[in-house]
């Protein structure tokens, strides 16, 4: 275990950097006083801003990260992860200077090129197999999914606080970003004064750039994965929806602060953890059908989302959240499970790299369309995201019908 603590560090303090900014982006872009964007701007535009400051992200992950895995190959874990790593520290810190001169332009830049950095997790995942025995693997990657719920609870309860300027007079809506990047610094020195790679440096195939859209590609091109990635593809953009959409939702709902978003949205990190840390274990012990558990929670993650919608009590909004985020976690863990079984052992990887690339483009999806929903009606993506949830529900009914 302690050859992978830099690797389990790196990801611990990778995930602390990406949702420590979360609670803020809600109030800087959205926020009528805000300096970032111009005064006037419509407030169509400024939700469209919001969302298409979401999607950037899940964009350029979605062509980076399988081009980032097969350098990764060719040039040695340790090297790309800190490429990674000094890629997200530029971002961070292009973000913080452009709240200072106020343009948005290279705000949505810096977006963009931490999308492109986003390949830390998993080039730190595959370390971590290549550093695993066959016995211990799947011990060792439930632990990189309980380090990543750890990052997912402390990243925005700090990015809440340090936004908040009643705190101390330096906290700012800069503050978070210009953490973030120093924790991306001492991220670098950390891995690379104590990780050493003991994998040979190969290259098994050329680097191709638009292998992110072929991925995506062929999960609707083979038959045997076609419902599946439909569904999948419905309940990943419910949930990328939801999530995108929450914060701004109890923002104009309650109006709340910072430190309030950045402790709904940790709370939610809490639920992942205990969910992949004991409920999964248990129902493990009881389940005969991985599909019927996973329409179980498919259709509670629809009346969570809908019963979001409908309530206009904050204590009613964290008891839905609640449900909300456990079943989807018990969804995405047995919807790769179900996925991984219908693959061979050599196209492990290639079904994991699907599953990623459907999970990018509906993270991006559910970034644009978020904010012309939320234009219309703050209730409206969480009524959409009900509606595709219950449409995971029926098509992983029927694929149990047709296929068990």
């Amino acid at each position: 275990m302690t050859t992978l603590l830099p690797l389990f560090m790196v990801i611990l303090i990778d995930v602390m950097g990406i949702v420590l900014v979360l609670p803020v982006l809600t109030l800087l872009i959205l926020q009528p006083d805000s300096s970032l964007v111009p005064v006037g701007t419509s407030p169509f535009l400024r939700d469209f801003y919001y969302g298409f400051a979401m999607a950037l992200y899940p964009l350029f992950m979605f062509f980076s990260t399988p081009v980032l895995g097969d350098l990764s190959d060719k040039f040695g874990r340790k090297t790309i992860l800190i490429l990674c790593l000094f890629l997200s520290a530029l971002s961070y810190f292009v973000s913080a200077i452009s709240i200072a001169y106020g343009s948005l332009f290279f705000f949505l830049a810096s977006r963009a090129i931490a999308g492109l950095a986003a390949g830390t997790q998993p080039i730190a995942s595959a370390a971590i197999i290549d550093l695993s025995s066959a016995e211990n693997k799947t011990k060792n990657l439930a632990w990189v999914v309980f380090v990543s719920s750890i990052g997912l609870i402390i990243g925005p309860l700090i990015g809440g606080v340090t936004a908040q300027s009643n705190m101390t007079n330096w906290f700012n809506f800069k503050t978070p970003f210009y953490l973030a990047g120093l924790i991306a610094l001492l991220n670098i020195v950390f891995l690379f004064t104590t990780y050493h790679e003991k994998r040979e440096q190969t290259q098994k195939h050329a680097i191709q750039l638009t292998k992110g859209f072929m991925l995506f590609l062929a999960a609707f091109l083979q038959a045997r994965f076609r419902m599946l990635s439909i569904l999948f593809l419905c309940y990943m953009l419910a949930w990328s929806l939801y999530f995108q959409t929450i914060n701004w939702f109890l923002l104009e709902t309650f109006h709340y602060t910072t430190t309030k978003l950045g402790l709904f949205t940790g709370f939610i990190g809490v639920v992942f953890a205990i969910t992949t840390s004991f409920v999964v274990r248990i129902l493990l012990k009881f389940i005969s059908s991985e599909t019927a558990t996973y329409a179980t929670c498919s259709i509670l993650m629809a009346i969570a989302a809908a019963g979001s919608a409908m309530s206009n009590s904050e204590i009613t909004q964290w008891l839905w959240m609640i449900m909300l985020a456990g079943s989807e976690v018990l969804c995405f863990t047995f919807i790769l499970s179900i996925f991984s079984n219908l693959a061979d052992k050599d196209s492990q990887g290639w079904i994991m790299g699907v599953t990623g690339s459907l999970g990018a483009i509906s993270w991006t999806i559910g970034g644009l369309v978020a904010g012309p929903l939320g234009y219309v009606s703050i209730h409206l993506p969480l009524w959409v995201a009900a509606g595709l949830s219950f449409c995971s529900f029926g098509l992983m009914t029927y694929y149990r019908y047709t296929h068990e």
